[in-house]
């Protein structure tokens, strides 16, 4: 019974505890915008707001129903790839969403590290490449 009530009061204390700080809102507006491979045709489209994360394509769309966090230690103690700056992440419903913001040397760009329902909605080639701010 004592374990129940524990699970129940964490359950309970994790919304507050995934609220967004100041940097959360500074990395998010950093990066807000429309992202796409290519911002000249149609194609997948990533959305960063301060107050949500959306990905559409082929008419489907999946929006974070929380604020959106960062994450600079995405990758735990493993090394982070070349270029990564921070992790972007949002809930949407069924699935995650979690852009990787990065840097080369034609400057800032975001790829989607997607998860099985992600994927299983959208597809792989459309979840695929560096999407670059369109303006």
């Amino acid at each position: 019974m004592h374990k129940a009530a524990c699970m129940l009061a964490l359950l309970v204390a994790l919304p507050a505890l995934a609220q967004q700080n100041t940097n959360d809102v500074q990395m998010l507006k950093k990066y807000a915008g429309t992202w796409a491979v290519d911002c000249a045709k149609p194609g997948t489209r990533i959305g960063v707001d301060p107050k949500a994360l959306t990905l559409s394509s082929g008419g489907k769309q999946v929006s974070s129903s929380a604020p959106p966090l960062s994450a600079f230690s995405y990758f735990g103690k493993m090394e982070p790839p070349a270029g990564f700056e921070v992790a972007l992440l949002g809930e949407g419903r069924g699935s995650s969403l979690s852009f990787l913001a990065m840097k080369d040397a034609q400057g800032p760009y975001l790829t989607i590290d997607a998860d099985g329902p992600l994927v299983k909605q959208f597809g792989q080639q459309a979840l695929s490449g560096r999407f670059r701010h369109c303006k």
